[in-house]
């Protein structure tokens, strides 16, 4: 496809898997004038070396569940003023989003001014389709689901089939454990229960921990806030085990990077997260036979014994079917193509 420079897109996204899954789509750089709309996370951050990054404040519809009505409009408010500058400086013809609250209005004015919307609903979406999706597939010309299921729950969604699963040919020594608990919010339940085991003399080796913002002191573990993003892919490509939260970026992630993997899903009930979809994201990817799920903190040791029995895979995306699509919709193309294939994985043995 020959470039399009005069044509300016827009990725905007909120942090952490959202933003990940934005980056599958790099082949349009070459092709189109773009910048991108994101949170201050880590990656955010790692993002300002390549590519225009433009910050707007963390926003999420399940703040009102979590932390009330005011913190809610007050975070809302404050990322529509900023998106809405944002808007009017850059004039995107196109945009496109993975979600989540923050990406809200970038998408409402997008709409309000007749430009060309794209929305693909986040891969930790497998059964029921977020409120964000809901919201965003009234706006959208061109909606994607990563998952077959979800393909009756947007009607006129096409379903496009990311993951590809390899053997792994060169396997290097490991060591250790990594935790991750993402860029979100703490998950102090699950980091003390790996705290526990290593406490007991049930783990042995080294425990590097990335715990956020939280207050808490782990015993016999080596705790961080934070890391950059490059800094926490080298962590996983040395370690042995990655125990994380079930958030899609950081599952995927150690997929990746050849890890055995153990997830475990924030609770909504504890005011771990805003929902409780990260119990379908485990749970799909534990069928697959890719990860190990723990149910919840008692269930780690469990959990940590079969994923040392699995046989590691690498887990990486084929964005070609994205692409395809994409391109098809930005030039009016009518296509043929049928992306709703029955097997949701490919192999490459």
């Amino acid at each position: 496809m020959k470039s399009n420079k005069k044509t300016k897109l827009c990725f905007v996204a909120s942090g952490g898997g959202h933003l990940r899954q934005l980056l599958q789509l790099s082949p349009l750089y070459k092709e189109f004038s773009y910048y991108f709309i994101t949170e201050k996370t880590p990656l955010g951050e790692y993002l300002c070396d390549q590519h225009q990054t433009l910050f707007v404040p963390h926003f999420a519809f399940g703040q009102r569940r979590t932390k009330g009505w005011f913190f809610f409009l007050f975070s809302g408010i404050k990322n529509l003023l900023i998106s809405t500058w944002l808007f009017i400086k850059e004039r995107p013809d196109i945009i496109i989003s993975t979600g989540a609250g923050a990406a809200f209005f970038t998408l409402l004015w997008g709409y309000i001014f007749r430009k060309k919307i794209i929305y693909i609903e986040s891969i930790a979406r497998v059964t029921k389709v977020s409120l964000f999706g809901t919201l965003a597939a009234r706006f959208t010309g061109l909606c994607i689901v990563q998952w077959p299921g979800l393909i009756k729950e947007l009607k006129g969604a096409q379903y496009c089939s990311p993951l590809v699963v390899k053997d792994i040919e060169n396997d290097s020594e490991r060591e250790g454990i990594l935790i991750t608990v993402g860029t979100v919010m703490p998950f102090d339940r699950m980091v003390s229960g790996v705290s526990l085991l290593k406490k007991e003399g049930r783990l042995s080796g080294p425990i590097v921990a990335q715990i956020g913002n939280s207050k808490t002191k782990f015993e016999g573990i080596d705790a961080f806030e934070s890391c950059s993003f490059a800094e926490l892919n080298e962590r996983m490509n040395i370690a042995d085990i990655v125990i994380c939260h079930g958030g899609s970026g950081s599952i995927l992630g150690a997929l990746k990077a050849g890890c055995h993997v153990i997830a475990m899903a924030r609770k909504h009930e504890y005011g771990e997260h805003y929902d409780n979809h990260q119990t379908d994201i485990t749970n799909a990817f534990w069928e697959m036979g890719l990860i190990s799920v723990a149910k919840d903190e008692n269930d780690l040791w469990r959990a940590i014994e079969e994923a040392r029995g699995k046989e590691r895979k690498i887990v990486e995306i084929d964005s070609s079917h994205y692409l395809a699509a994409i391109r098809e919709f930005i030039l009016g193309i009518k296509s043929r193509r049928n992306y709703a294939h029955s097997q949701p994985i490919k192999t490459l043995e």
